[in-house]
């Protein structure tokens, strides 16, 4: 088979490890390698990754296939929005990989709020600091970099080293916000607005450009072999599910979700260049799903297939919940949440007639019968408690102190649960009027919003205990 089909070798370089295939022209997997890549966290919002293990990764998994495999071309898939810069002259890089996870430029974005407008005319894409454009900005504003310098994304740094120039393939340019998704070319007016000289920037190629490389050699081939197609990872996804169809829509999960489809009504990427046609798309994206079951894995020291067991053990087609403990419970994507103190109750709403104090799922029935209370007039103070042990006695008081009476919602008050020791607290301090609210046993199976209702945990039923305690005072 392999003498009668052309072979190509298949590379994706993800955000988790750079895979390589060897398939035929039907479309057969023939053999696969992966190898898994670091990604660090320098400071909360900041994800970095070394370019020069990204580049290892790409020859160690190339040369898997390659020793075993006559290859007759090379396509590429990458990580998008991900920015670096490097040395042109000699091929070194200057930065780390800022991820696009990475949220250190979110200021920046602020601060170029008022052109957000024009960007998004331009680029179909929100100011974000997602894109490349504001990381890129951010590094030249901190970085102190000499030389001639290259700006790229990954596939730009691949094809690079590889030996085919500075380059950057149409679909993975779109993603920077730099460029005019109209044209296809860059947009002067934004690398004004960003302050990036065009210099710096690579060739924008078609996606299924051929390329002929000088550095074949490191994935163990010669260099008549062609660099024959790049996509974006999402881009590529769409085109590999007959995305080309009206219509079609596809939804990827890895590190992050993306769900795309082509349009010309209001696109937000160039899906794919075929030649000199520009193919454009939709897409709506999520920072984090592969990454957060990795997290959670993590958190409950165990891996995402043992999580996986957990899911399908429940033997159900609708949601799984995990009850966990009250600890420390960080953020998924550093710095876009308020700031967690272990221990500390957070205020999420002020308010001086009554305090409602809840846990868990309970916070947002909290927060919307607070937003109720005051169409009545009536102004709700709502905590959210993270821990009963130890318990923010501070907060506590104050609320016992500076309001006329205190709900508590939780979904289980067994063995007196979080109100009962709110309760004792208050009644040897400060005793005010109190209700407390919430069921006598854990929940069993079923959606939170079934049994919140279920046991009467609602907004409506957090207001009427609200009207009763106030009409009868302190």
């Amino acid at each position: 088979m392999e003498n009668s089909s052309p072979i190509i070798l298949a590379i994706d370089q993800g955000s988790g490890s750079t895979k390589a295939l060897a398939i035929n022209l039907k479309g057969e997997v023939l053999a696969q390698a992966e190898v898994k890549i670091e990604t660090t966290f320098p400071q909360p919002g900041w994800v970095e990754q070394d370019p020069e293990e990204i580049w290892r990764s790409v020859i160690a998994a190339s040369l898997q296939i390659t020793k075993a495999h006559k290859i007759s071309a090379v396509g590429l898939s990458i990580q998008r929005e991900s920015v670096l810069f490097w040395d042109r002259t000699t091929g070194t890089a200057l930065t780390n990989v800022i991820t696009w996870q990475d949220r250190r430029a979110s200021d920046l974005a602020e601060k170029s709020a008022k052109n957000a407008a024009r960007a998004k005319e331009i680029t179909g894409l929100e100011l974000d600091s997602m894109f490349s454009a504001l990381k890129a900005q951010w590094l030249l504003e901190n970085q102190n970099l000499n030389g001639e310098i290259c700006i790229g994304t990954i596939d730009s740094w691949i094809a690079f080293k590889l030996g085919a120039g500075h380059i950057i393939e149409s679909g993975s340019a779109s993603r920077t916000q730099l460029l005019d998704i109209k044209t296809g070319q860059w947009s002067q007016e934004l690398l004004d607005l960003f302050k990036i000289d065009i210099k710096t920037l690579p060739k924008v190629c078609s996606s299924d450009e051929k390329h002929l490389c000088t550095n074949m050699k490191e994935l163990g081939l010669t260099n008549d072999v062609p660099l024959s197609g790049i996509m974006g990872d999402s881009h590529a996804a769409l085109f590999a599910h007959k995305g080309w169809i009206s219509g079609n829509f596809k939804a990827t999960f890895g590190t992050g979700t993306s769900l795309m489809g082509l349009t010309e009504t209001n696109p937000q990427t160039i899906a794919w260049s075929l030649g000199e046609k520009i193919t454009r798309a939709a897409e709506a994206n999520i920072l984090s799903s592969g990454s957060t079951l990795v997290w959670l894995a993590q958190l409950l020291d165990t891996t995402p297939d043992e999580l996986a067991k957990v899911t399908w053990a429940a033997n159900t087609t609708g949601p799984v919940f995990m009850r966990i403990g009250r600890f420390k419970v960080p953020s998924v994507s550093q710095g876009q949440s308020p700031a967690f103190v272990p221990n500390k109750a957070m205020r999420i709403i002020d308010g001086n007639d009554i305090t409602i104090i809840a846990t868990g799922t309970l916070v947002s029935r909290a927060v919307a019968a607070a937003h109720l209370l005051k169409s009545e007039g009536i102004s709700a103070r709502v905590i959210n408690l993270s821990t009963v042990s130890p318990l923010d006695t501070t907060e506590i008081l104050l609320a016992a102190k500076e309001t006329k009476a205190i709900i508590t919602a939780e979904e289980s008050v067994t063995r007196g649960g979080v109100g009962g020791a709110i309760a004792e607290f208050v009644v040897q301090n400060h005793p005010v009027a109190m209700k407390l609210l919430g069921t006598d046993t854990f929940a069993p199976t079923g959606s939170v919003s079934y049994l919140l209702e279920h046991y009467g945990l609602t907004a409506d039923s957090i207001v009427a205990s609200a009207r009763e305690l106030l009409k009868h005072g302190k």
